[in-house]
């Protein structure tokens, strides 16, 4: 997206996250823990007022973490260890998760700079639930991290297969898990189509192609590119800058 990554567009008003404007929560009101390689920030409420929850998400996030480094190849995932994960209560700007390029962004919107590159889960009740419709939502997160940080947002092989894909329309009327069809969330823009389509090419999607093999099928151009970006990463400063 044009500021944040968000990775679910899905609104719900149940629970403790509400995303209205508030203070944000310092860094020293999170505990930092290691799980499967990856630094991650817990909310300290999730600990001590909501243990229940809190135990309940530090299971999940154990799971899915453990489950990306089984998936994605050494390469990618080395890099992919590299991106902090916080994992929070009503703290995030989106109503789940999402990925912070931008640290000025988030200090003049009113959340914590110190989540700049790093993936948020602001409301661990929403990551729970839509978990369970949505089983890739890490992945997705970590990706957009991947293209920013990794690849670089301007990959010219990357842009060329979005906009084949986009000019081509298959993406236009694809079936959704609930299914409806509706154009694929992947055509939002060039970050939601690597994001989109590495959920389906290591686990599963909830817009077709919803596995590797139908994207095999689908559109090949983007099958064989994404077995290449995960598995051969550029060399450390050679991403495109955007």
């Amino acid at each position: 997206m044009a500021v944040a990554i968000v990775a679910v567009a899905i609104v719900a008003t149940r629970g403790v996250c509400w995303g209205a404007e508030k203070p944000f929560t310092p860094t020293d009101r999170y505990e930092k823990r290691a799980i499967e390689g990856w630094t991650v920030f817990v909310n300290q409420r999730l600990l001590t007022e909501l243990p229940d929850l809190g135990s309940e998400a530090l299971r999940l996030l154990d799971s899915k973490l453990y489950e990306i480094r089984r998936m994605v190849p050494e390469p990618g995932c080395r890099e992919l260890r590299e991106v902090p994960v916080w994992l929070g209560v009503d703290d995030g700007h989106a109503p789940c998760a999402e990925y912070h390029p931008s640290g000025e962004w988030l200090r003049e919107n009113g959340y914590n700079p110190d989540k700049a590159q790093g993936v948020e889960i602001g409301c661990a009740e929403k990551f729970v639930e839509w978990s369970k419709q949505q089983p890739m939502m890490v992945l997705h997160e970590l990706a957009h991290a991947y293209h920013h940080q990794v690849l670089g947002n301007d990959h010219a092989a990357l842009r060329a297969a979005y906009e084949a894909a986009l000019a081509s329309g298959k993406y236009e009327a694809v079936l959704c898990h609930d299914g409806s069809t509706r154009r694929a969330y992947a055509m939002n823009n060039v970050q939601e189509y690597f994001a989109e389509l590495t959920e389906c090419f290591f686990g599963t999607n909830d817009f077709y192609p919803f596995v590797r093999a139908e994207l095999r099928e689908h559109d090949p151009e983007a099958h064989r590119l994404l077995q290449e970006l995960w598995s051969n990463p550029p060399a450390p400063g050679a991403a495109a800058d955007g």
